[in-house]
């Protein structure tokens, strides 16, 4: 295994967590559960970015890949890491309690 892999697999935030209460590794329709809860984090996840000109995709279920709208990108490991990256990327900084945030999310519905 290469040095990035295994970095990916070791780096899990809580909010990913692939394991269930019996087992040690989700398959079958657990699996797909969670990689359907995971894009539908991702869609979400780029309603509220896209209000600092950002977004994001995921990265073979394992990362996140966050971009500008210069082209500028920055690994993210989970959300844990998001927001500090996106202030990172953004040079502003993030707030998702921001009123003017959540009008724009209201009117983005």
């Amino acid at each position: 295994m290469c040095v990035l892999c295994g970095e990916m697999v070791l780096n899990e935030h809580w909010s990913d967590n692939k394991k269930s209460q019996n087992q040690s590794v989700l398959v079958g329709e657990q699996q797909r559960s969670w990689v359907k809860n995971r894009r539908e984090r991702v869609k979400f996840l780029n309603n509220v970015l896209s209000f600092y000109g950002l977004s994001i995709n995921d990265w073979n279920t394992s990362k996140y890949t966050l971009f500008d709208k210069k082209g500028n990108c920055l690994i993210v490991n989970g959300l844990g890491d998001l927001w500090q990256k996106a202030a990172q990327i953004s040079k502003k900084q993030i707030d998702i309690l921001d009123e003017k945030l959540l009008e724009y999310l209201k009117t983005a519905q």
